[in-house]
């Protein structure tokens, strides 16, 4: 439902503008904000730009509406970061988990291997909360020796592809992956 609701939500804002998304704003560093609100889970894409039929993703963020009964972190991370690794198969690399911090209440996933182009790496990272609403975020980043810090980098991808993985992420935080 999510993904579905998120692919409806991103051709309304292109074909009809702001106006026509309730959810709409503009981040601080001038990103457009959407907010997909659907039964069990709310998504949040983050965009640098879109036409009729894609976007530039900056971020996708996933939050689920219930709060699970959390007798073991490190346990619900685990089975949420394999279910995460499964769901998101379809990516350009595969994931891994990365770190898993039960104290922080988070996993880190990433591409395993991530993508070399030369001395540059372009990899996906994907970082599960586990809150009283647990949450997941999907970004590329970039990283190539003499930068400071890794990068966010922009990916431009159809509207489906960004349903899809805001219905794979859905699936990931349910366990239905």
């Amino acid at each position: 439902m999510l993904g579905k609701q998120t692919v409806d939500t991103l051709k309304r804002l292109a074909s009809e503008g702001p106006q026509a998304v309730s959810a709409f704003s503009w981040s601080d560093d001038g990103a457009k904000v959407v907010a997909v609100p659907a039964d069990a889970a709310d998504a949040r894409v983050d965009l640098a730009d879109l036409d009729r039929f894609s976007a530039t993703l900056r971020e996708l963020a996933v939050t689920c509406h219930a709060a699970p009964m959390v007798p073991d972190v490190r346990a619900w991370l685990s089975d949420h970061a394999a279910a995460t690794i499964r769901a998101l198969g379809f990516l350009e690399e595969p994931l891994a988990v990365w770190e898993l911090e039960a104290s922080e209440r988070i996993a880190q996933l990433r591409s395993s291997p991530p993508h070399r182009d030369e001395s540059e790496v372009t990899y996906w990272e994907v970082v599960l909360h586990c809150a009283d609403q647990p949450s997941v975020t999907l970004a590329r980043y970039r990283w190539a020796p003499g930068m400071p810090e890794r990068e966010r980098v922009e990916y431009p991808a159809t509207f489906a592809l960004i349903g899809r993985m805001a219905a794979a992420l859905e699936r990931a935080l349910t366990c239905e992956a």
